[in-house]
């Protein structure tokens, strides 16, 4: 994650905490904002210091980044799961995949524009991520295989058939899995499903250590991502494509 993505990170989770003034810290005293409950701009720190205020007075909004990347233009886009809920009762108004897109000056936050309801079945930070892990598999690094887990991620080991929880487990995993296994994945195709699992066709290999053919088929992996790395993955490897 870079440094501006880092940032976006942030800003979310004080949002989340509802830690108004850490957030207004992270814009341009000029930031504008998009006021989606009239369907406006705002201009300004302290216009959007109020708004916040203001429309989560009945409500509580939630933002559950999945993914993030750079933009070639330098915009920090995100993909995230927006969750509004009554801020009485908790009753559930709205659960929804919205990208935000957030224009940076000098590190703070000039500019956001929103998407609501965003449906597109893939996104270029998952894209990224996708190609990331299966070329660190390919290439037996485990490090950067790491790299593309959340430091508390866990899946079911289909080697021994047990759970593992954490980068200490994964590692162990991966480390075993190569020694064993040589591996070579081609992802077919992918797509976000709507309870925001992506969903991978994957080609695979795998050869002895001697080279010996093993398997070449095709299996599905769904990954859940959270701020833009894997948290949970479960394997079908029955060589169907089920949805």
């Amino acid at each position: 994650m870079s440094p501006d993505e880092n940032r976006i990170a942030q800003l979310y989770a004080a949002f989340n905490a509802r830690d108004f003034d850490r957030c207004i810290a992270m814009m341009t005293p000029g930031v504008i904002w998009p006021d989606e409950a009239e369907d406006r701009l705002l201009v300004g720190a302290e216009d959007v210091l109020d708004y916040f205020t203001r429309v989560t007075s009945p409500l509580r909004a939630q933002y559950e980044p999945i993914s993030l990347f750079t933009a070639p233009a330098g915009e920090v886009v995100v993909l995230a799961r927006q969750i509004i809920t009554s801020a009485s009762d908790g009753t559930l108004w709205s659960s929804t995949r919205v990208r935000h897109s957030f224009t940076l000056e000098r590190g703070l936050v000039a500019r956001l524009e929103s998407r609501q309801n965003d449906t597109d079945l893939q996104f270029p930070g998952v894209t990224a991520l996708i190609e990331r892990l299966h070329r660190a598999i390919n290439a037996r690094d485990v490090e950067a295989v790491l790299a593309c887990y959340a430091p508390d991620a866990h899946f079911q080991d289909r080697l021994e058939g047990r759970e593992l929880e954490g980068h200490a487990a994964i590692r162990a995993h991966f480390e075993r899995l190569f020694e064993t296994v040589r591996v070579n994945l081609s992802p077919l195709t992918y797509a976000l499903e709507p309870d925001d699992r992506v969903r991978v066709r994957l080609q695979v290999e795998t050869r002895s250590p001697e080279g010996r053919m093993w398997q070449d088929g095709a299996i599905t992996v769904w990954y859940r991502l959270q701020t833009g790395v894997i948290v949970e993955q479960d394997i079908d490897d029955s060589g169907e494509d089920r949805a």
